[in-house]
């Protein structure tokens, strides 16, 4: 009896041992929730001592939309053993709120519970960070959505309640063609995931594209109970593939058109600077005549550097380089320092790849603004360029500064414009700026502004970097 009596101790003593050292918060309760044993961790997910604990219920430290729901699910326990778990919010000693999977067992004298707590605070948080901006969806084995993101909600603009038990054609796009949801079911009843691209409707009828994963769930004996549904919103992304679709088809639109002007012209101005060089030496001692043929030739010549123009807009022979842009900004101002002074701010280390050939041509028109600008303006002392590049993460900006007494604030709105200039008509047809801020947006990727002051007028260039 005595050796009975001390097994008996040993292994209430080893059982004790063994639920103080469980993870989990471990209590006996009534009925009312009064704590009659807790293990001691229970103590710091609750962060109250054992003796605390005992003097007071549990449902005390949940929150108040949760006691309702906890006090049944002891009621109901008593009737069904199935009716175990419930996961609540409680609040520490320490004030801060602490999310509980508690699950409740009946004992077998049918007067106390034992009560089971594990802090799932964690997987609440990571929980609610997925439902917030994963865009998600569940559905049953025939397709009819159980589950749904509030981030699936916020991008098709339905709520819960509307999706819950329909399938995914609430937000089909009747574009979609069949054999892709053919495939899709095809693929996942074989137990398989299947990637793809669907078009999808809105409930306020607006379009939008997903990237999306399906994966089929089963149960432990490898049944299909359903499905999971993960997506990206790939509308922007599609919609800027269909803006450069649409550039790259202008573009090559404006090439065959430049092309076909080009070809259609050439052969009657060739004939038409012929003849006036002929007409020319003929009627050397008409002064009159010779003068009219010259500006037929210089006019001649002035359409078919025009044509060359816009060649050059839409065509570009060369192939991009890496091109070191101090050196190159060096390189190019050697030629104008007899005519200004210079001042270059630009780190050593900023690289480029572009198409080298234009990016010479556009800053050579802008300088020979900038100096043509002087002469109009009759600025003799302290002639002066500036050109300055700053480095903006993944572009860099470029900008070109001179005194040259500024531009009219009513011709700034027109300067990008074809044919629009500041000059005498005879030194120039306004098409420079025109064709260097397309050359800049078409091929070079960057853009190109004007702002302009009293006395000085400022060209910013951003253009993208190398990393």
């Amino acid at each position: 009896m005595g050796s009975d009596l001390e097994k008996l101790k040993s292994t209430n003593h080893e059982l004790k041992e063994i639920i103080n050292n469980s993870w989990d918060g471990i209590g006996i309760i009534d009925f009312k929730s009064k704590f009659l044993y807790v293990n001691d961790a229970l103590s710091p997910i609750l962060g109250y001592s054992n003796i605390e604990l005992l003097s007071r219920n549990f449902v005390d430290f949940v929150n108040y939309e949760y006691k309702i729901s906890f006090l049944q699910l002891l009621r109901d326990n008593m009737r069904n053993s199935y009716d175990t778990d419930i996961n609540v919010l409680c609040t520490r000693k320490d004030k801060k709120p602490i999310y509980l999977k508690v699950t409740i067992s009946l004992m077998l004298n049918k007067k106390f519970f034992v009560l089971n707590a594990k802090d799932i605070t964690k997987q609440i948080s990571d929980d609610q960070i997925l439902n917030n901006y994963v865009i998600s969806s569940h559905t049953d084995k025939y397709g009819f959505i159980t589950k749904v993101s509030d981030a699936f909600c916020k991008l098709t603009g339905y709520a819960k309640s509307e999706l819950l038990g329909r399938s995914h054609a609430v937000i089909q796009h009747e574009d979609t063609p069949s054999e892709l949801f053919k495939d899709m079911w095809d693929t996942i009843l074989k137990g398989k995931d299947w990637t793809g691209k669907i078009k999808n409707v809105k409930k306020n009828n607006d379009i939008f594209w997903v990237d999306i994963k399906i994966k089929p769930m089963n149960n432990k004996y490898g049944d299909i109970t359903g499905f999971t549904a993960l997506m990206f919103d790939i509308t922007h992304e599609l919609e800027l593939d269909e803006k450069v679709i649409a550039q790259d088809n202008k573009l090559n639109i404006m090439s065959e058109t430049i092309k076909t002007i080009s070809h259609e012209w050439r052969q009657p101005l060739n004939t038409i600077s012929i003849l006036a060089q002929k007409l020319s030496l003929e009627v050397e001692e008409n002064e009159t005549f010779t003068d009219a043929l010259k500006i037929i030739t210089e006019n001649v010549r002035n359409l078919s550097n025009t044509i060359e123009e816009f060649k050059s807009l839409i065509e570009v022979e060369a192939q991009k380089e890496v091109v070191e842009l101090k050196k190159l900004i060096e390189t190019l101002i050697k030629p104008y320092k007899r005519i200004t002074e210079f001042e270059i701010e630009c780190d050593n280390k900023i690289i480029i790849e572009t198409y080298e050939s234009v990016l010479v041509s556009v800053f050579n028109n802008i300088v020979k603004n900038s100096i043509e600008a002087m002469q109009r303006n009759m600025i003799v002392d302290n002639k002066k360029i500036i050109v300055q590049v700053k480095r903006k993460k993944d572009f860099i900006e470029l900008f070109i500064k001179d005194n040259a007494g500024g531009i009219e604030p009513e011709h700034l709105t027109k300067i990008f414009e074809p044919y629009f200039s500041t000059k005498q008509e005879k030194h120039g047809v306004g098409l420079g700026l025109y064709i260097a801020k397309n050359v800049i947006e078409l091929h070079l990727k960057g853009s190109i502004s004007i702002t302009s002051s009293a006395n000085a007028t400022i060209t910013k260039i951003t253009l993208p970097v190398i990393n």
